[in-house]
């Protein structure tokens, strides 16, 4: 059984042709995603909430899609990743996971995740040494790596490829028995703009979407995703300014210690917020306050977690104890009996009802699918809706 991680914002060719080629790698027949929820690792909205992205994921290749809950899908790398996995491993069913990259060679990836997972006396010590010499940390690492594997290493300057050694990192923590494989992206670059041909970055259909550039759109998504894209006009799709109004308020209505327990906010970017809490919009603010120390990405989480309010403490309980539940969104009804399979082989209880969720779960199972819930009422709030949103919408089955 195939497993894939992954966000679908949104699904496009690109993501097709991975679960059509990871499944042959795999020699798998069907195909197990865990993805993201209404907020992705960005820490921005989704383009399409996580109802419509599933019914495009079912509708081209996968069979069942899991949820990764939102403090796991609004992290780092490493906590994401390690939530993502620990999802597949729990299923009891997974076997195999397949990610993109874009170096493509598995072994380049294991031998730099064992060191990370076992961090032997000499990494440590190149560590320390390029630490001292006043390196960031990433760029400490990279060089620590090279050194103690005496070759170049620079293919982890690129995202995926981090996401990978991640993946592995996981799999080695958590001794699961899940056998890691990964294939090529296909043309588009991770952080391209541009639409050339039928396949093109997830960040490049945004920004096409966001321009209503719906032609160049249409070329680069399965016409099924297209078509219910097309369903949806006219078109009201959230973007992190949409919540500006609700930043603000929780910047003006909490103190600096409450703020300070936020996850991400770190090394006294809660002041630089602060002042700059009457920007006029979100991307302004982060705009005014972004530099070497504090990227866009980072500060985007931050403002994400604020707004969300996941804590410290909440990624810390969950790194340590991890997932309390599985969540699934939605099934293919050809494949209905792996749900089935699903239900009687995961180590934690299998969530398909919400109104039969708390029957289920201990206290802090609860916590963290209430946490589920309220963001996702967030979510909607820039289409006015009502609130328990997640109780309204039924598993999607096609």
């Amino acid at each position: 059984m195939l497993g894939i991680i992954t966000e679908y914002n949104p699904f496009h060719n690109g993501h097709k042709l991975h679960i059509e080629k990871s499944k042959k790698e795999t020699n798998s027949n069907y195909c197990i995603v865990v993805m993201s929820g209404n907020f992705s690792q960005r820490g921005e909205p989704t383009l399409f909430d996580k109802y419509l992205r599933t019914k495009m994921a079912l509708l081209n290749g996968a069979d069942i899609v899991l949820e990764l809950p939102l403090t796991f899908a609004t992290a780092s790398a490493e906590l994401f990743a390690l939530g993502a996995v620990d999802i597949l491993d729990k299923t009891g069913i997974v076997t195999n996971i397949c990610f993109g990259s874009e170096n493509g060679n598995i072994d380049n990836f294991l031998e730099v995740a064992n060191i990370l997972s076992n961090e032997p006396l000499e990494f440590k010590q190149n560590l320390t040494h390029f630490l001292n010499e006043g390196l960031s940390f990433p760029k400490a690492r990279i060089n620590a790596l090279e050194k103690t594997l005496n070759k170049n290493i620079d293919f982890l300057n690129e995202p995926n490829n981090i996401l990978s050694i991640e993946y592995l990192k996981a799999i080695n923590k958590l001794n699961s028995k899940i056998i890691p494989k990964t294939i090529k992206r296909e043309k588009a670059n991770f952080h391209s703009n541009k639409i050339n041909g039928n396949i093109a970055s997830a960040t490049a259909i945004r920004y096409a979407f966001f321009n209503s550039e719906y032609n160049n759109v249409k070329k680069v998504v399965p016409k099924n995703c297209f078509d219910l894209i097309e369903d949806m006009s006219p078109f009201n799709t959230p973007t992190l300014d949409d919540y500006t109004n609700i930043l603000k308020y929780i910047l003006k209505t909490s103190n600096i210690e409450n703020i300070k327990n936020i996850a991400d906010i770190t090394e006294g970017i809660e002041n630089k917020i602060l002042e700059n809490v009457n920007s006029m919009s979100i991307t302004n603010l982060i705009e005014n306050i972004k530099s070497k120390r504090y990227t866009y990405t980072k500060l985007q989480r931050a403002i994400l977690h604020i707004i969300l309010n996941i804590t410290k403490n909440d990624q810390q309980y969950l790194k340590e104890n991890l997932n309390p539940y599985i969540r699934v969104l939605g099934f293919k009804k050809e494949s209905s009996y792996l749900l089935k399979d699903l239900t009687e082989n995961a180590k934690v209880p299998i969530i398909t009802n919400l109104k039969n969720a708390k029957k289920q779960l201990d206290n802090k199972g609860i916590y963290y699918l209430n946490k589920e819930i309220k963001s996702t009422d967030i979510y909607y709030l820039f289409q006015n809706k009502n609130n328990n949103e997640e109780y309204r919408q039924p598993l999607v089955i096609v």
